[in-house]
């Protein structure tokens, strides 16, 4: 069996990341397994650049299409804290560079940011998963639909855009995807059951087959480390509670939350014991806090993620719409308890009350009580490594979607 994985990146981001660690587990289980992505940032032989597969006439297409997208999402002005926006209309040739390579399957992830337009994805003439990572696929351009559920209808009179119109862009692109998408051999991977049920209710996908297939973490990188040699590698107290807060994008994302966790710990006594360590936030940035603050900047290695984890000893994400959040996960592997608002995909990984809690939503006073529940009653980190691991390991999350693959191809290819 070959596989072609297709993601914008392979180590940048949550779905770059959930990509890249699947396609190491397919290379683990012996398949003949490739990766295609805009920008590469591992050393990963088996990863290729989008750019090497495009000619000079495609690179030439590629730079205008890229252009043609800015042009139109600068056209249709969105409202201040609408999210990231994708149309993906512009066509440059990636499905024939997809299929010359001549792959069993194609395994899609992140393709928004017109990497692979509508009309490009009907083209490729392979099977295709696709996992989804956010709500773009079955919306009429936003990745999160926040409180809006216009995409079961086909979108139209969009919340996010400045003008909104009943035949808008958004209800243009919503129409777009679904006669494309109507045309195309696809399966569609949700990692949550949340975007799962989004998925089925929506216009676009309604008709498609979606199963429920988590994201995997590789036990061996993401395991309880003593916790006192942790907090030296970063030069933390060894004697205070410390709540560990982190994301992509940081404190500056008004997505993941961190207003709410930072309103809900205004107040307590500075002599309460506990402080704050953030990763993902610029170094310095001013957080305006009354707890003691531990800013640890950036964090891209698997080691020094291990390590920030294993070092706190509860972690928090306040995150307004999750699919499969890829902290939790990490977090929960190493052994510390989490709290998060109970929204999106966040409920699939947290038993309530048991490896961790489940605030209500926007609610800071409860996601503080949260917070107390988690230092006073978390499980023993190998407890909680041990839980996480029996649904979410690799290898487990590899053969799932082999099972799937072969289900596709003719004669179960191995």
């Amino acid at each position: 069996m070959k596989v072609l994985t297709v993601s914008a990146t392979d180590y940048i981001g949550g779905a770059g990341i959930a990509a890249y660690r699947l396609h190491r587990g397919l290379l683990q289980a012996k398949i003949e397994a490739q990766m295609l992505v805009l920008r590469k940032v591992t050393a990963d032989a088996t990863v290729q650049r989008l750019a090497l597969g495009l000619d000079r006439w495609g690179r030439l297409q590629r730079r205008v299409a890229a252009h043609r997208h800015r042009r139109q999402l600068e056209r249709s002005p969105r409202r201040a804290g609408s999210g990231y926006w994708s149309l993906n209309l512009y066509d440059y040739p990636l499905a024939a560079v997809i299929n010359a390579r001549r792959a069993d399957l194609v395994h899609l992830h992140w393709i928004g940011d017109n990497l692979l337009s509508i009309p490009q994805l009907a083209r490729i003439e392979a099977p295709i998963v696709w996992t989804l990572h956010d709500m773009w696929a079955f919306s009429g351009g936003c990745h999160s639909a926040d409180d809006c559920h216009r995409y079961r209808t086909g979108c139209g009179s969009c919340p996010q855009l400045q003008a909104a119109t009943a035949d808008d862009i958004s209800a243009r692109v919503c129409e777009r995807k679904r006669r494309a998408w109507a045309k195309t051999a696809l399966t569609v991977v949700c990692p949550s059951r949340w975007l799962a049920d989004c998925a089925r209710q929506s216009a676009v996908l309604q008709n498609q087959h979606i199963e429920v297939i988590g994201n995997g973490i590789d036990a061996r990188q993401f395991k309880p480390l003593d916790r006192l040699a942790a907090r030296r590698a970063f030069n933390l107290p060894a004697d205070k509670k410390l709540i560990l807060f982190g994301a992509v994008g940081g404190t500056a994302d008004p997505r993941k939350g961190f207003d709410y966790l930072r309103a809900a710990l205004q107040g307590l006594p500075k002599d309460a014991g506990l402080e704050l360590v953030v990763f993902g936030a610029q170094p310095n940035e001013a957080l305006q806090l009354d707890l003691p603050l531990h800013q640890v900047g950036s964090l891209h290695d698997t080691v020094s993620l291990n390590m920030i984890y294993s070092a706190c000893d509860v972690f928090v994400l306040p995150a307004l719409q999750e699919n499969l959040p890829n902290t939790v996960l990490e977090a929960l592997a190493c052994g510390t308890p989490c709290v998060a608002f109970d929204a999106g995909g966040t409920a699939d990984l947290i038993d309530h009350r048991s490896s961790g809690y489940l605030a209500r939503y926007k609610d800071r006073t409860d996601l503080l009580a949260g917070i107390h529940w988690a230092l006073a009653h978390a499980p023993p980190p190998q407890s909680l490594h041990q839980r996480i691991l029996a649904r979410y390991d690799l290898q487990r999350i590899t053969a799932q979607h082999l099972r799937l693959y072969r289900s596709l191809l003719p004669g179960g290819a191995s």
